[in-house]
């Protein structure tokens, strides 16, 4: 059989058998975007084109970031370390209301450079205007997207009111956010390696009448929803005062007959157990975010425990202006680690599991796990390779144990990456990504984000967040 590619001679992590499918000399070919075998490499007979000497390496199905808005990678550096009540309003919004659409396209052109350098050939993209970032960045860059519109109709008088004054919502403002939602499916209905989601963006900021619209289109045309689902104390106040004091976002949804299979709830920590335990059970699957979540509300994501409710989660980097970037490597060390220190268990969310949740949990996450998450023929072709002769991951060896799998969560960093394929194509190759000029972005991006800044300047000092007190003692 002939092949286009094959990588002979290494470890692989499959994500076979319910595990990790250890192969500790194998060989991984495909051809027309598809893997074609998966397997030893003595048993291999094909006769690839192209072959890449896998020795000292591993090579793992492409990971899967769950939830990212890359756009606001421009804003990086810009709302750290504030407390949670100021982050959104008077740290990041006076940036991001700065923005222009090139602006976010030139953030998100530089966010998905950081997660493909870390061996993600996948992303959970969740924006406005969204497809504005399939078209001038996914697309191009060749990296795989499910990307959900964003559906809001919180009037722009919010931002004068309290967290116990219910927002005030515009319909028409939310309708034509599902009907953008409406058009990203239209556009990319036959597109490899886009697939879309509907949007609306949390409980608090879309009516009723419209969640049940969306509802009812998703059950008829077969689609999922993104939603963000009790995600801090503010949005908690806004159901109370919108609902009723002895409401809470998952009850309301419950009754909104928006809490099924279809559901991808992003973050969960202000939901209390019994509620993550009946998402669980009703499917619902998780977006966590852990880097995000800690640095911005100071608090760990439930992933640990939903995964033992039996719920299906994935890891996502959310945006750089809180965790700081998109590097998934990194994420899933702080994930690990933050899983272990909450519980004060160091066997809490193993390195073994961390890898599943990276890759084939992270897929069934978004929907996509009949396509990738798992290196098996069949299945399209979307590969890592990383070095494991590395000081930061070697020694490795494979008896008694196979310390390859410890070492990449707790040791692994984005300059191990060799080599990342999406649907068959070479997109990083060397440790350099093929699909776009690296210092053309990281221009664009410095000059861009310098022109954002200034131009956000006297609305930034103005919102006087703590942040305005650290430059005037000179920390910052």
């Amino acid at each position: 059989m002939t092949s286009d590619l094959a990588i002979t001679n290494t470890l692989a992590l499959t994500m076979g058998d319910g595990r990790l499918g250890i192969v500790d000399d194998a060989t991984i070919a495909l051809k027309d975007g598809d893997l074609t075998y998966v397997g030893p490499a003595n048993e291999f007979d094909g006769n690839p084109a192209r072959t890449i000497d896998g020795t000292g390496r591993v090579v793992l199905p492409g990971l899967v970031n769950v939830y990212a808005h890359t756009g606001l990678t421009l804003l990086r550096g810009g709302a750290q370390d504030v407390p949670e009540i100021e982050w959104m309003n008077r740290a990041l919004g006076p940036l991001s209301e700065a923005m222009t659409t090139d602006d976010e396209i030139a953030g998100a052109r530089l966010g998905v450079l950081e997660a493909l350098r870390s061996g993600v050939t996948t992303v959970g993209e969740y924006a406005a205007d969204v497809s504005d970032l399939v078209d001038a960045v996914y697309d191009p860059m060749g990296v795989r997207v499910v990307a959900a519109e964003t559906i809001n109709a919180v009037d722009d008088a919010a931002a004068d009111l309290g967290p116990d004054e219910p927002y005030p919502l515009d319909e028409e403002q939310g309708w034509a956010g599902l009907e953008r939602n409406e058009d990203l499916f239209d556009t990319y209905a036959d597109h490899d390696r886009v697939s879309c989601l509907y949007g609306p963006q949390a409980l608090d900021m879309v009516p009723p009448e419209l969640l049940e619209e969306i509802r009812d289109r998703a059950v008829e045309h077969d689609r999922d929803i993104h939603m963000h689902v009790a995600q801090g104390e503010r949005e908690h106040r806004q159901i109370q005062a919108r609902y009723g004091a002895d409401e809470t976002t998952v009850s309301v949804l419950d009754d909104l007959g928006i809490v099924s299979e279809r559901l991808l709830a992003a973050h969960l920590h202000n939901a209390t157990p019994a509620e993550r335990e009946h998402l669980a059970d009703a499917g619902v699957r998780m977006a966590a975010n852990p880097s995000s979540i800690a640095a911005i509300d100071g608090i760990t994501p439930p992933i640990a425990e939903y995964r033992e409710y039996g719920g299906v989660a994935g890891i996502g980097t959310d945006q750089a202006p809180g965790p700081g970037g998109h590097d998934f490597l990194r994420e899933l060390r702080t994930t690990a680690l933050l899983a272990k220190t909450k519980r004060t268990d160091p066997t809490a969310f193993p390195a073994w599991e961390a890898l599943r949740v990276a890759t084939i949990e992270g897929a069934k996450t978004l929907g996509i796990d009949d396509r990738v998450g798992s290196l098996e023929a069949g299945k399209r072709a979307d590969l890592v390779v990383l070095d494991l002769d590395h000081p930061s991951t070697a020694p490795v060896v494979s008896e008694p144990l196979q310390t390859a799998v410890p070492n990449l969560i707790y040791g692994a960093n984005a300059g191990l990456v060799d080599t990342v394929v999406v649907e068959g194509e070479v997109v990083l190759e060397n440790g350099m990504v093929t699909t776009v000029d690296e210092e053309a972005v990281l221009e664009s991006a410095n000059e861009r984000a310098a022109a954002v800044f200034d131009r956000a300047g006297d609305a930034w000092r103005a919102a006087d967040s703590e942040l305005v007190g650290r430059v005037a003692d000179g920390w910052l």
